[in-house]
């Protein structure tokens, strides 16, 4: 039987700490060769919408111990607009009755089979959120205590969450480009997770004298300046567009999470300007910097001092992240019961592909 789960199995399913063991041992089994990752691809159409684009995104990756292999689709309209002088990309809810499209399929590496379809949500904001757990776990101090936060959409909520439960965070101080959405962020959060929370006016004022600074926001202009990091703190960001080129210098360690190099990008034939909402990867040489899989694996050093900054560049979605946490929410669905199960048979043929 393959199994059909909705967002609301899913997040009865989502649990923390499991999905944080699956993803620890999904890169330390990337480390040691038996997982692997398919760079993300994304391609591109016009869209009749102003400043518009259709953007149909994949990414698979599998994980041996696991024993799946996990594939994760995203169909979606973009839109790009400029919020408070910052130029942002936004998906339109166009599918259905105001939705989104996002799909993760787990597949049998024993007999190739489909095991299991999910919506890609929840698993999308948890992964992201995990893998800058991980990014916390080794390069930041164990006492840090307050939190600087910059989003307040669904990537900072996931993030609150995770990474109040990793570190005994006391104070979180968030920023958003809009009023409103910081102090309502900040009363549903600290009635949620019983954190004060303060809402701070600036993105300076937000990191100043913290221990532990995370971007989530999907901003396409730098954030956070080096200048801004104080002598012990670690910063964590969810993508390279929110860093200033300050940061690389400023910090004594920094790790980042593939060294794939970046998201391919497939525009129709003879289109010589991309189309809105394409964002394209600076050049970087990404070999300089270890992994989290090196970190996880212990082939790179982590923080050695509590006076060091450090950096965590959670910079491209792989593969082996969806693999472990879809795995993860798949087998406590099954032992609670969650879900409905369809006849795998529906999925396969007769015909040699």
């Amino acid at each position: 039987m393959t199994l059909i789960l909705n967002n609301d199995e899913v997040q009865k399913a989502l649990d923390p700490y499991e999905c944080l063991a699956a993803c620890e041992d999904g890169y330390r089994e990337l480390a040691s060769g038996k997982a692997v990752n398919r760079p993300t691809t994304q391609s591109y159409l016009p869209h009749p919408l102003p400043r518009s684009t259709y953007s149909f995104k994949s990414v698979e990756g599998g994980i041996a111990k696991l024993g799946v292999m996990a594939l994760r689709i995203t169909s979606d309209i973009v839109r790009e607009e400029e919020v408070s002088g910052t130029l942002r990309l936004n998906k339109l809810p166009l599918a259905g009755n105001g939705k989104f499209v996002g799909l993760v399929q787990l597949f049998s590496i024993g007999t190739g089979e489909l095991l299991a379809i999910m919506p890609d949500g929840l698993i999308q904001q948890a992964r992201v959120a995990l893998t800058s757990a991980l990014g916390v776990k080794y390069l930041a101090r164990d006492d840090c205590s307050t939190l600087g936060l910059i989003g307040t959409g669904d990537q900072a909520r996931a993030h609150f969450r995770i990474l109040t439960k990793i570190r005994p965070i006391s104070k979180v101080k968030v920023y958003s480009p809009t009023c409103t959405h910081r102090q309502e962020f900040a009363r549903a959060m600290e009635e949620e997770c019983g954190i004060q929370v303060q809402p701070a006016a600036t993105v300076s004022e937000a990191v100043e004298e913290c221990d532990l600074v995370c971007t989530a926001t999907n901003a396409s202009r730098p954030i956070i300046m080096g200048t801004f990091l104080e002598p012990g703190m670690h910063y964590n960001a969810i993508r390279e567009f929110e860093v200033d080129e300050s940061v690389y210098t400023r910090c004594d360690v920094i790790a980042v999470h593939t060294r794939f190099g970046g998201v391919f990008h497939y525009l129709p034939p003879h289109q010589h300007e991309d189309l809105p909402g394409v964002r394209r990867e600076k050049p970087r040489d990404w070999d300089q910097f270890p992994e989290i899989s090196d970190l996880v694996s212990g082939r790179a050093p982590a923080r050695v001092n509590d006076k060091q900054v450090t950096f965590f560049l959670n910079n491209i979605g792989t593969g082996v992240q969806f693999a472990a946490v879809g795995y993860s929410v798949f087998r406590r669905a099954q032992q609670m019961g969650l879900g409905k199960d369809v006849p795998t048979d529906w999925f396969l043929q007769d015909i040699k592909p």
